[in-house]
């Protein structure tokens, strides 16, 4: 492990660096290899190490490096979230307000601001087939472009700080998306009818689920190629991937299966009956099972992996479709949409111990921080339910219609985690919108992002700050659009520490 920070400094794993490129351009001149003012920085016992090979153009692939470490006894600082924004600027100027520009930004937005900086909003408008692309740290003008899909989409799913994104597409085709230039890389022919998505813990594999066909497709995330389809049983396909990455649940809807597939061989290693027309499956780390919503008798069922057999049937009540496990793998939501309602599982004895009501139709559930949010389809507005408050439930409004007010694919709306603990989106394909909600005290969505398209129905977060890939180095990959001069800065927020980096980006090279 590497050096924690001392308490002197102050300085927690919740704070965030903005880091800014300054990049000036003369026409003729040479560029040296460094450009850097200063390429080591240190204070208050931190060293900051800023590196990046040059000379850059426009459109390269750019990596972006920062080495941090304890500028005593030279060990990494770890398990940071450090973050990155670009500021062009093509005046020479003086690049210490570069640090005071970002803090009057950090201001504007509140303790979330990191987020907000260095993440775009990608939504699915399923009804147009196309991406809208936002960034949800500009005020205005939030739309950066839009993607073209070439069909109707039905899903999109983007590993945690992974840099491409998948879509199903109809009517046989998966879209890669590379995150860093958003452009489509890869359309790659599947089977027929492709709907929902799954990525593996461990990012290895995509898995692919084929509503036309009795079959699943595997994408290997490295090469984005379709290595394996594995044939499963007939009806709408649901996932569930083990912690481990070792196996894969696929629910089949009109054989009333479940087929249980191993990741290592990417063969099924058992089918398994279940109850009537099986539709959602969730995954308990703490009981090391699979539990699957059958729809058409309310029941679920469940799977250890290990013996694949049916251990334990829990009721439910008919039109239970979804059922989500919490990150600490003990408490399952079961969703009703007939019933409109939510039971929860305790998975330490397998057991349904509370059904409360939620809104009309629930669809959806993501967990963040103390908070369980639900999506409602038949209702615009999203059940928030206190984890640690038993009986605190409230229905808060998102939209002015339901996301069943238009023909959505399998009539799925989702949530999906903004990535910091504390806000969800979600996505309403009835108003064209993206609404921000966070948690703890909402009274209604905090932002309202247009995505200009028609039905969106998912989303994903595109982290576009640094990642850590090694202990104590933090990186970025990006590419630049405009030559000129950008500035870089550095800032840490408790104590504040301020400083600034210089690099060059040249128009676009030859071909």
């Amino acid at each position: 492990m590497g050096t924690k920070l001392s308490s002197d400094m102050m300085i927690r794993a919740s704070f965030f660096l903005i880091i800014m490129v300054v990049v000036s351009t003369t026409p003729g001149a040479p560029v040296s290899a460094t450009t850097f003012f200063p390429s080591t920085y240190k204070t208050l016992g931190v060293s900051i190490e800023f590196e990046v090979v040059q000379p850059v153009h426009v459109g390269d692939d750019v990596v972006l490096n920062f080495r941090i470490h304890d500028a005593v006894t030279n060990q990494p600082i770890r398990a940071l979230r450090p973050e990155s924004a670009l500021r062009f600027n093509n005046e020479e100027g003086n690049l210490g307000l570069c640090a005071a520009n970002m803090k009057t930004k950090s201001r504007r937005y509140g303790s979330h601001t990191p987020v907000q900086f260095n993440s775009y909003i990608v939504a699915l408008n399923s009804l147009e087939g196309t991406l809208s692309v936002m960034n949800p740290g500009r005020t205005s003008r939030m739309l950066i472009k839009k993607i073209e899909l070439g069909g109707l989409g039905n899903d999109i799913a983007l590993a945690w700080l992974g840099r491409h994104i998948y879509v199903t597409v109809e009517p046989n085709m998966v879209v890669v998306v590379d995150g860093v230039h958003m452009k489509p890389i890869q359309h790659l022919t599947v089977g027929m009818h492709p709907h929902h998505l799954a990525i593996q813990p461990d990012g290895k594999y995509v898995w692919v689920a084929h509503d036309g066909d009795a079959s699943v497709s595997v994408i290997d995330t490295d090469v984005h190629r379709v290595i394996a389809t594995v044939p499963v049983g007939q009806g709408h396909h649901d996932f569930a991937v083990t912690e481990d990455s070792r196996y894969v649940a696929v629910t089949n809807q009109e054989d009333h299966t479940v087929t249980l597939i191993s990741v290592r061989d990417l063969t099924p290693v058992g089918t398994i009956p279940v109850g009537l027309r099986p539709h959602g499956v969730g995954y308990s780390s703490l009981s090391r099972s699979f539990y699957v919503a059958n729809e058409g008798d309310g029941t679920l069922t469940v799977i250890n992996p290990d013996r694949p057999s049916v251990n334990k049937t829990i009721s439910s009540g008919k039109g239970v479709r979804v059922v989500k496990f919490d990150r600490g793998g003990r408490w399952g939501y079961a969703l009703n949409r007939r019933e409109n309602t939510a039971t929860i599982i305790d998975a330490t004895t397998d057991t349904a111990v509370e059904t409360f009501s939620t809104g009309v139709a629930p669809d959806d559930i993501v967990f963040e921080y103390d908070w369980a949010f639900i999506r409602n389809v038949g209702s615009a507005d999203v059940t928030i339910v206190s984890l640690r408050h038993q009986g605190l439930i409230q229905n808060f409004p998102v939209g002015h219609f339901p996301p069943r007010h238009v023909k959505i694919p399998q009539d799925h709306s989702s949530l999906v985690s903004f990535g910091d603990g504390h806000q969800v989106l979600v996505p309403n394909p009835a108003d064209g919108a993206v609404y921000q909600m966070m948690a703890g005290g909402v009274v209604g969505p905090s932002r309202v992002f247009e995505t200009k398209g028609r039905g969106p129905t998912r989303a994903v977060v595109y982290w576009r700050g640094l990642r850590e890939v090694s202990p104590g180095l933090y990186r970025r990959e990006l590419s630049f659009s405009q030559a000129g001069r950008y500035e870089v800065g550095f800032y840490v927020s408790s104590p504040q520490v301020a400083t600034c980096f210089e690099l060059t980006i040249l128009p676009a090279s030859s071909p």
